[in-house]
């Protein structure tokens, strides 16, 4: 042992270990290398740990303490900074840590955060009941897959955040990633190993396949405490096809996940998404769960509080039609406050989706296969609930329970569908703000179909117009008619040129006897051909 050695007492290097961010993994380490003269051979004796183990820890300390350089060098200029210190510190008392090293005021672990494209949350509304729950699981029920679902605007990302910023004690390491640009899996393992190691550079592990990567994670996250957060899951899944399937070269991500779930380990890795990956479903159980985000009547009031309005009877029916969706309320309640003068009924006249609101779910909307699509369109006309038998009954190209069933259940992991029981029955409906949306892309496709037929005649290209009614039967709970809408935008188009509106009314006609005739289409197609040109004569 050197002379240097001797002059550092260990209740020193301790404190100022801490004040470093330097675990206590970590520090027991350093302590038998510095203060002790111990090999690192001898210290993976003596503790029971693999060398590589020993020296990442021991290089994850020297990067806190900011020491540079390669072999033995870096000891020596750390055990000179450490004397150094100690020798003043009657005069400076105190280190400030990098600023990526926060340091807690307990004596519980000293954690390193990368946060990298986490937002900072400025306003936390509610979620109490959710913060619990998850707190319950990563604290006291250890598990080591949590999955936080929700459609878009539900607050997935706020929420996990929160979790992580009031857990900053209980992790040895925590690290955010957005996965958003959809990163390849060994791109990814190498940053946050890079992040776990200390290391500079991720140039060489870049070199190793994505298996060994995923091995040396585990290793990691077994060694360490750590929370790993994956953000915007859903862009790693494969799209046009049913839900929870894994994206074209991105089949890796579920070994990853599935290692993770079911290996022994002291962290958890925490997904954010809109959409479920079906390997979820089997893997859930005492170390793996999820927990799924409705729309909060609370968090809506609380920002319509918030920019001065009162939750009158009005402002709750608008709440609830936009299923109490966070953003939406924030979007919806700032415009009308905005351009409307607060005046809730002048906006809902005739309107279905702002822009701003309509780009939540466009995205989602994209990824959907045409089976998903076409039963949207189905819940979304029916603007209420219905039981399967219902939905199979109306439709012309009939599909199996079965079929209807593994549907649903793509839409469920999409968070798009909402199921109750009502007399024993199960029920199957739309949120409210995916059903406006999902009513707003019907009649603009409708829209587009009718003007295809009015300039070209084209009944083979048909497509809505031939599988759904455009007018179903009416119900108390229907907020909208959809026959009335594609009339006002048509309208809208037609009526500007008097000549050109008799000739898109005879176009019609025309189409209509075509049918008639040549027994073409469905029956949906010539009602809706009727009930079209009767509203339009109207005018």
């Amino acid at each position: 042992m050197t002379d240097g050695m001797t002059l550092i007492p260990p209740d020193f290097l301790q404190e100022i270990a801490q004040e470093h961010g330097v675990s206590e993994p970590e520090l027991e380490v350093l302590s038998k290398a510095l203060l002790e003269g111990k090999s690192i051979a001898a210290i993976s004796n003596q503790l029971n740990l693999k060398p590589e183990t020993v020296r990442k820890r021991l290089g994850e300390a020297y990067r806190k303490f900011e020491i540079s350089g390669k072999g033995p060098g870096k000891m020596a200029k750390l055990q000179q900074l450490l004397v150094s210190r100690y020798q003043q510190q009657q005069i400076s008392s105190e280190f400030t840590p990098p600023a990526s090293v926060q340091k807690t005021t307990s004596h519980k672990i000293t954690s390193y955060y990368d946060w990298g494209s986490a937002p900072d949350i400025e306003v936390f509304y509610g979620r109490e009941k959710e913060l619990s729950q998850l707190k319950k699981w990563l604290l006291n029920d250890r598990c080591r897959l949590i999955a936080v679902l929700g459609m878009g605007g539900m607050g997935k990302t706020t929420l996990a955040v929160k979790l992580a910023k009031q857990l900053t004690e209980q992790f040895e390491f925590i690290i955010w990633r957005s996965l958003r640009q959809a990163p390849s899996l060994k791109l990814l393992l190498a940053d946050i190993l890079t992040v776990l190691s200390g290391q500079e550079s991720a140039k060489d592990l870049l070199t190793q396949d994505g298996y060994f990567l995923i091995a040396q994670l585990i290793d990691a996250l077994k060694t360490s405490r750590c929370l790993i957060i994956f953000d915007d899951v859903e862009m790693i899944l494969s799209s046009q096809q049913l839900a929870g399937y894994y994206a074209q070269d991105y089949q890796e991500y579920g070994t990853l996940i599935k290692r993770i779930a079911e290996e022994s380990h002291q962290s958890c890795l925490m997904l954010a998404s809109s959409e479920k990956l079906k390997d979820l479903v089997l893997l859930e159980g005492a170390k793996v769960r999820s927990l799924a985000l409705a729309g909060s009547e609370e968090i809506s009031e609380k920002i319509l509080a918030e920019r001065g309005l009162t939750v009158s009877s009005e402002w709750k029916g608008l709440t609830e039609r936009y299923g109490y969706n966070p953003l939406a309320i924030k979007i919806v309640s700032a415009t009308i406050q905005e351009l409307y003068s607060g005046r809730v009924s002048e906006f809902i006249k005739n309107t279905l989706l702002m822009g701003d609101v309509r780009s939540l779910l466009d995205q989602p909307f994209e990824r959907l296969s045409t089976a998903e699509k076409e039963m949207m369109y189905w819940l979304a006309l029916e603007q209420q609930p219905l039981q399967l038998s219902e939905i199979q009954a109306k439709m012309l190209i009939p599909l199996s329970a079965s079929e209807i069933l593994e549907i649903m259940g793509s839409l469920g992991r999409r968070s798009l569908i909402e199921k109750s029981q009502k007399e024993g029955k199960t029920l199957f409906g739309l949120q409210p703000v995916v059903m406006k949306y999902a009513l707003e892309q019907f009649v603009r496709q409708v829209e587009e179909e009718i003007m295809r037929l009015i300039q070209h005649q084209d009944l083979e290209s048909l497509w809505l117009l031939q599988l759904y009614p455009l007018e179903t039967e009416q119900s108390p709970k229907k907020y909208y008619s959809i026959l009335e809408i594609i009339k006002n935008k048509l309208s809208s188009r037609l009526l500007a040129n008097r000549r050109g509106f008799n000739l898109a009314i005879q176009r019609l006609e025309d189409s209509l006897s075509h049918l008639n005739q040549q027994f073409f289409g469905s029956q949906y197609t010539t009602q809706n051909i009727q009930k079209l040109l009767q509203i339009l004569q109207v005018e």
